[in-house]
């Protein structure tokens, strides 16, 4: 089958001051929901609404993930956890921007800009300053799961990501790795093959190693 990508939409302004990122819902009929709404676009805009205060979290405040990779030899299942470090408030919801709305192909699509607080700008170059490893990771959900899956998606971009940077960097498989990490891009959100595509770039600072003692 081949894959189709939709196109990536550029950036065209600093994100250090102004959070600018393209999003988009489809206007059909999402799974669990038995009525069509009497607005076309009611749902897609509710959705929008629902998954970008998520989508900043992880820009603003950064996102905590606990992380065990699997190991056959010693029978231990991967498992994978994120949480926002914080939620945004409501007022900081209520500042959520959406512009410039167009529909294309049964879905509408809009900018979600927010402009970072001046302590929001401080975390931002916090994370910026230091000499953080940078990561970046692709996950896949399907589109049948709506905005459920954009979030799923997103946490196996991140697990993607950290388990990359454990394999490379670190001598010995760790037996846990703990941290948190600062989305450093918007997200570029597309579709391949019937499913969600996220690529996800992060700032990563590991707070915990927990190493097998013995084999």
């Amino acid at each position: 089958m081949m894959m189709m990508i939709l196109p990536l939409f550029s950036q065209d302004v600093s994100q250090e001051r102004m959070v600018r990122f393209a999003l988009w819902a489809s206007t059909e009929i999402y799974p669990g929901v038995e009525e069509p709404e009497k607005d076309t676009f009611s749902l897609p805009v509710r959705k929008i609404r629902e998954i970008s205060p998520f989508i900043l979290s992880g820009m603003i405040y950064g996102w905590k993930f606990e992380y065990v990779p699997y190991d056959k030899a010693r029978g231990v299942p991967e498992y994978f956890e994120f949480t926002p470090l914080n939620v945004l408030s409501d007022s900081e919801i209520s500042s959520i921007k959406y512009a410039k709305p167009w529909v294309e192909d049964s879905r509408l699509y809009c900018w979600v800009e927010f402009r970072r607080s001046d302590p929001q700008i401080h975390i931002f170059k916090g994370w910026e300053s230091v000499l953080h490893p940078r990561i970046q990771g692709e996950g896949y959900a399907p589109l049948a799961e709506g905005f459920d899956g954009i979030q799923k998606a997103c946490g196996e971009a991140l697990k993607f990501a950290v388990r990359n940077y454990e394999r490379k960097w670190i001598k010995s498989k760790p037996k846990e790795i703990s941290g948190t990490v600062l989305m450093r891009e918007p997200p570029k959100i597309g579709v391949a093959a019937g499913r969600y595509k996220i690529t996800l770039d992060f700032f990563m600072e590991t707070d915990k190693i927990v190493e097998y003692k013995t084999f």
